[in-house]
C-alpha cells in the first residue's frame, strides 16, 4: 500500500511538467499551440520555398519566428500578424 502512495508525487510532477509544456507550446505540443501560424507558414513556404523544412515556432519581439532550410541555405523566417488578421513574413539569412 505505501508503495502506491509514493507514486503519486511522481505521477503529479510529470502531469505538471507535461501542462507546462502544453501552455508554453514545446515538443509535440507546438504545432497544436501555434496552429494558425503553422497554416500560414506551410502556404508561405508552398510558394516561396517548396522544397524546405521549419523549425518549430516559437515567440519572438510580437510575432513569431523558426529557422528555414531550403536545400542548405538557412535563414529566418519573421511572422506577423495585422489587425485584419493577416500574416505576413520577412525572411533574414543568418
Amino acid at each position: 500500500m505505501s508503495k502506491k502512495k509514493s507514486i503519486w508525487p511522481i505521477v503529479l510532477a510529470l502531469a505538471a511538467w507535461e501542462g507546462y509544456r502544453f501552455y508554453k507550446g514545446k515538443g509535440i505540443f507546438n504545432k497544436i499551440r501555434f496552429k494558425a501560424q503553422y497554416e500560414a507558414l506551410a502556404g508561405y513556404l508552398e510558394t516561396h520555398h517548396p522544397n524546405a523544412i521549419c523549425s518549430n515556432i516559437v515567440e519572438s519581439n510580437g510575432g513569431w519566428s523558426c529557422v528555414v532550410n531550403d536545400d542548405g541555405r538557412e535563414f529566418v523566417i519573421y511572422i506577423t500578424k495585422t489587425i485584419g488578421g493577416i500574416f505576413l513574413f520577412s525572411e533574414k539569412d543568418e
